[in-house]
């Protein structure tokens, strides 16, 4: 019976945890919401042992709602979403208002989930150690409508909302769609926030308006100045970006109203940036409404290395083979990661004498960017060297121009590579288009590696311990994490790590020469890192797979090349011959299926890829260009 009775309260203790509210302030904003403060403050309810609402001046019962469900109202002037959220901060440095060390914030148009409740719950029941984040990202349904968006980038739509108050703050110098700098790591949630947008087009066009003209100030801060075209040319791209880049389209008709008219605004805020430019003067940046202060420095933004808008402070290269919509795919991606993120850019694309009007493409849809056409095909190595020799940013952007960029992943990388003073380069997680996981992080390969690794080998006998020890199988990929090497279709490298080190070894045409860059950079004590949080889609083999044996022998010239410098000549000639016996293995294969009339053109097709690179020998020192033709 004492069992029982042991285990019982156990029970209790266990339920009584569960639903005890946490060491947490709930921090809600409000300005005439007695429509949908109630929802939100009863999805919080047993959640947390504060809960705040920060009023700016509501005319409606907003207030009465806040105390009737128990919250404590504050009240402060409206003076930009950012200032409005740091000023709860401040108001947190109370321990009277203050609950613990975490704070959420909540607009009052969102709820919590019970599932959103228990994952926050479980994120902080743990003790803070140094380990411990300080903040964590939740992603966001948005409901228009009452129709829940998929794309158009209002899903997942991930606000940084759950932070450590004492390691947090908002950059003032957005207005619209705020930052926070935190001082540590962020992890991500699960369990989405529910955000009721909109129930009537009047609502989202007067918020809409809003939000053009604070975004129209931001702008005018960061110096930016309409020229002629960018009337059209910037709704262009903002509908671009919304109905097919973020997949709008997936939303039906509501995707593509919504997609037009985010277009309208983003010309509507340049033309109030227009008139916000006419009214400066004396500090004044707009013409209603009084002035908006700007900021005398940025010493209390961390990182602020890439958030001076005076100076270049990222150059973001793109080496082109014939890759003409992909790279403006790419490039597009590229703009909308970085927009409003107030980081200072630009785009150089170096093309290997395409001629498929890449280069034409590239300068008439990105006018701003500079387009350096190499005289031939230099190669993939040589190309960036190029780039990196025109390059005036402190980082740099590597990019595969068949890569498309998710959401802020440029911003994110650049934070953690300011962050690190010791970091060298780091890369995102890369996607295939479907979805699936492409792995990108390796460790340095050893003696064996090279006999298994995308050979024949490999083909018959895919788990084996040497190529889980390459592939990192051991980690889970969805954590940050240092690594030996990162693929090359996306790095940031820092400008000091590439002038000690050096640029590409351009004696490799194609492949390895990312692992032997990394490989030098962190024999310079430079290191290198993988950060999840960032997200691209790579289209694989977009520009090498014009010329299939071509690829072959490029991929294996550049593999011997790596492991001569690596492990001698001796070693490098013993693989050679050990990666040609493989071709005459699969030829025969081929051959063989060939004869049985079984699908004869890919046979036909692969038999001649195959004698191809039997017939170069896979002799390193004559690199082949990628798109076909005879070696040099």
């Amino acid at each position: 019976m004492s069992v029982i009775s042991v285990t019982s309260t156990n029970e209790q203790g266990t339920a009584h945890a569960a639903s005890a509210p946490l060491p947490l302030t709930v921090v809600v904003l409000t300005k005439n919401e007695e429509r949908d403060l109630p929802a939100c403050l009863a999805s919080v309810a047993d959640l947390a042992e504060r809960v705040v609402v920060l009023d700016s001046g509501s005319t409606d019962r907003t207030v009465a709602i806040a105390q009737a469900h128990g919250a404590l109202v504050r009240t402060h002037p409206f003076d930009g979403y950012a200032s409005q959220r740091n000023a709860a901060l401040d108001l947190l440095a109370d321990p009277v208002l203050a609950a613990g060390l975490w704070v959420l914030f909540l607009d009052a148009d969102e709820q919590l989930t019970p599932a959103g409740r228990a994952e926050i719950r479980a994120a902080l029941a743990a003790p803070i150690t140094d380990d411990t984040p300080t903040g964590y990202w939740l992603p966001r349904y948005n409901e228009f409508f009452g129709q829940r968006l998929r794309g158009g980038g209002w899903w997942p739509d991930e606000q940084l909302r759950l932070l450590r108050r004492d390691r947090a703050h908002y950059d003032t110098s957005r207005e619209v769609h705020e930052v926070v700098v935190l001082g540590g790591p962020a992890a991500h949630l699960r369990e989405p926030l529910i955000h009721h947008n909109y129930d009537t087009w009047g609502e989202f066009h007067t918020k809409q308006r809003a939000y053009a003209a604070h975004h129209a100030r931001d702008l005018a801060r960061r110096g930016v100045h309409p020229r002629p075209w960018t009337y059209v040319n910037q709704p262009l791209r903002e509908f671009r970006r919304r109905y097919l880049t973020l997949g709008g389209w997936r939303d039906g008709r509501l995707g593509l109203q919504l997609a037009l008219a985010m277009a309208y605004y983003e010309w509507h805020a340049h033309w109030r940036m227009r008139n916000v430019e006419c009214g400066m003067g004396n500090g004044d940046l707009s013409r209603r409404g009084g002035s908006v202060p700007v900021p005398s420095s940025t010493e209390s933004i961390p990182h602020s290395a890439f958030r001076v808008p005076q100076s270049l402070t990222l150059s973001v290269i793109l080496v082109s083979r014939n890759t003409r919509e992909l790279t403006l795919r790419c490039l597009a991606s590229v703009e909308a990661s970085l927009a409003g993120a107030g980081i200072s850019w630009e785009a150089i694309v170096v093309d290997n004498a395409s001629d498929d009007g890449t280069v034409a493409a590239v300068r008439q849809a990105f006018p701003d960017a500079r387009v350096i056409a190499s005289g031939g095909n230099r190669g993939f190595a040589a190309g960036n060297n190029l780039g990196l020799a025109e390059a005036h940013g402190e980082a740099l952007l590597l990019l595969n121009p068949d890569t498309e960029v998710v959401g802020d992943a440029i911003p994110r990388l650049l934070d953690e590579l300011a962050a690190d003073p010791a970091l060298g380069i780091i890369g995102p997680a890369l996607r295939y288009p479907d979805g699936t996981v492409q792995e990108s992080r390796r460790r340095f390969p050893t003696r064996l590696t090279p006999f298994l690794e995308s050979t024949l080998v490999q083909h018959y006998w895919r788990r084996n311990r040497v190529l889980d020890r390459y592939y990192l199988a051991d980690r889970p990929n969805d954590v940050r994490q240092d690594v030996d090497w990162l693929s090359g279709a996306c790095l940031l490298a820092r400008r000091a790590a590439v002038e000690q080190a050096g640029g590409f070894d351009e004696n490799f045409f194609m492949y390895s020469e990312e692992l032997e860059w990394c490989a030098r950079l962190r024999a310079h004590g430079w290191r290198v890192a993988y950060e999840p949080a960032a997200l691209v889609i790579h289209h694989e083999g977009a520009s090498s797979a014009q010329a299939v044996p071509a690829r072959h022998i490029n991929f294996n010239t550049s593999k011997v090349r790596f492991y001569r410098q690596r492990y001698g000549w001796l070693y490098a000639e013993t693989l050679r011959r050990f990666l040609l016996l493989t071709y005459v293995v699969q030829l025969a294969q081929e051959s063989a299926k060939w004869l049985l009339g079984h699908k004869r053109p890919l046979r036909r097709q692969r038999i001649g890829a195959y004698l191809r690179v039997l017939r170069s020998g896979l002799r390193p020192s004559r690199p082949t260009p990628a798109g076909g033709g005879r070696r040099p």
